[in-house]
Formats: C-alpha cells, sequence, structure tokens
C-alpha cells in the first residue's frame, strides 16, 4: 500500500511522500523532478482521500465543483456533511435541484451537482460490475436515471465522515464499508486471484487473457467467466483500472506523467488523460490540483 500527498503551489506541484518523508518540486512541464524542499505538514483529518482498490475509487474531500459532466463508471455521491443538489436538467440548471444526502448517478449520464455542504465522498464503481447492482437495489428511489437515498445512509455518512484520513483509517474502514453496501466481496479461486494480483503489481504486462487463462490451466472463454464471476468486472475492465491505480501511485512517485504513463502501461500520456478523463469525469491534473492522500489497496 502506497501513501503520497501532493499539494499545488503556483504552476510547480510539491509531493509530500508520507512514506518516504522527502519532498520534491515536479515541474509542469514534464521536464521531472527540481531541487528537494524542506519537510512540510497537513492536518491530516482536513486532507482529501483518495482510495483506489480492485475496480472502484473512494474520494473524500471538498467539492470539486465540476461543470455538468459524465462519468463512464457509476458514482455514489454523498453529502458528509450537509445535503447536495442534483440538476433536474444539467444543461438548464435553472430548473430545479431535487435535494438528498446520497445519489447513485449511472455510467455515461450527463449530472450536474450543486455543492451545499463542506465535505463529500464520491465511490467510483464500473459500469458493468456487480457493485453497481447492488448500489442500485439500495436506493430507496428513482427519478430519471439517478437513484436517491440509500437505505442505510445514516450509518455510511457516519462511517465516512467519522473516518481518519490515512493509510491506517482505510484498512479499518474497508471491509465496513463494503459490507455496508454490499459491494463485490474477493473470490475465492486462487487462480483467478492470482492473475487479478499479477494485473495489479505488473498491469504494463501485455499478457491477454489467454496468456493468464493458460498460466491458470483454463480455456479462455472459462478464465473470463470465472474472473468475472470472482472479481465482479470483466478481465479488459479491471487490467485498466490496475493501470489508473498504478499511474497515480508512480506520479506521486515523482514520475512525470509521461513517464508514468508508460510504466503503467499507457502508450502515451495523452492515451493516459484520455482514460482517466473518459472513466471519471475530470482531468487528473485538476485531481492533483489540491492536498490529497492517495491510498492504494492491494488484491483483497
Amino acid at each position: 500500500m502506497s501513501a503520497a500527498m501532493i499539494s499545488m503551489a503556483g504552476i510547480s506541484r510539491c509531493i509530500v511522500f508520507s512514506l518516504i518523508g522527502g519532498v520534491v518540486d515536479v515541474n509542469d512541464s514534464n521536464d521531472g523532478p527540481r531541487a528537494a524542499l524542506s519537510k512540510t505538514s497537513c492536518p491530516q483529518q482536513s486532507r482529501p482521500l483518495l482510495v483506489s482498490w480492485n475496480a472502484r475509487a473512494l474520494y473524500l474531500g471538498p467539492a470539486l465543483h465540476l461543470a455538468a459532466h459524465r462519468n463512464a463508471v457509476a458514482v455514489l455521491a454523498i453529502g458528509l456533511d450537509g445535503p447536495l443538489g442534483v440538476a433536474l436538467d444539467p444543461a438548464n440548471p435553472a430548473l430545479g435541484l431535487l435535494n438528498c444526502r446520497t445519489a447513485l448517478i449511472e455510467p455515461n449520464q450527463l449530472h450536474l451537482l450543486a455543492m451545499q455542504g463542506e465535505q463529500y465522498a464520491f465511490l467510483y464503481v464500473d459500469a458493468l460490475s456487480k457493485d453497481l447492482m447492488s448500489l442500485r437495489g439500495r436506493c430507496r428511489r428513482r427519478v430519471g436515471m439517478v437513484g436517491f437515498d440509500l437505505d442505510n445512509e445514516d450509518a455510511l455518512i457516519a462511517l465516512l465522515a467519522g473516518m481518519d484520513r490515512s493509510a491506517d483509517g482505510w484498512d479499518a474502514t474497508r471491509d465496513l464499508l463494503a459490507a455496508l453496501l454490499s459491494l463485490y466481496p474477493a473470490g475465492s479461486d486462487g487462480r483467478i486471484r492470482q492473475a487479478a494480483g499479477m494485473l495489479l503489481a505488473s498491469p504494463a504486462d501485455e499478457t491477454d487473457a489467454a496468456g493468464h487463462a493458460r498460466k491458470a490451466g483454463l480455456s479462455s472463454s472459462r478464465f473470463q467467466h470465472l474472473f468475472k464471476e470472482q472479481t465482479g468486472v470483466s478481465f479488459r475492465r479491471f487490467r485498466l483500472w490496475a493501470r489508473l491505480q498504478a499511474t497515480m501511485s508512480h506520479v506521486l512517485d515523482a514520475r512525470t506523467l509521461t513517464q508514468a504513463a508508460h510504466e503503467a502501461g499507457f502508450s502515451s500520456s495523452a492515451h493516459l488523460s484520455s482514460a482517466f478523463k473518459a472513466m471519471f469525469g475530470l482531468p487528473l491534473t485538476t485531481l492533483l490540483a489540491g492536498n490529497i492522500l492517495f491510498v492504494r489497496s492491494r488484491q483483497e
């Protein structure tokens, strides 16, 4: 598991390694690290947190104030200290808002959120995952393509609002969150767990599903069926999530975006940027524009 913090100062990005303890300044021109700076600190509980594990991501922190946009994944938006509003018509917000504390936005659904509190959580799950099926079933009402008012939202809000924003805090919260939302459990088939672990450990490896199937002693079709059954997502989608996770780790380890993209298996930084924006609805550089702690969980 890795963790690091980024802060923006002018046009440069200061990366504070919470595990290594060093600080470097990275030029936005992607020329690489420059001179080392003195160590800085940040209040632990006020720091935004981004967690990535398997085919999921969780953000806790202040609102990102995005314009109307689409995500390739589903997003569960949670107001931690106040309501959030979902525009009835994202193209014309003047038509009004639906206020709530939890809203499930479907994949590729144009949406606009109005933030009325200070702190929020956004849980991203794959468009074709069994996690999404579970979350849909927990919504007590639906308006169009948006689900509202999770059946246990009070417990969910209390859990995430009270979570210590650190790697240890995430370790203490992960299983509780998965149980609370009935997120898809890790599979028990050792062959699939090994394959998923290899994707997370070496996301740039180009071995395809057929190659992993041979290593597992399975036919390609049987392997892909078992992979989705055991992980909740397809082999292809799991690999994409693994590459995006690795990219974040590499950027926070002071790689340039180009270096991070290549090391994670993307053909270029442009390919990485396109994939990230399509997945989450915002540029990677926007996400990195504030103090943020990143925690990457390995295969459960």
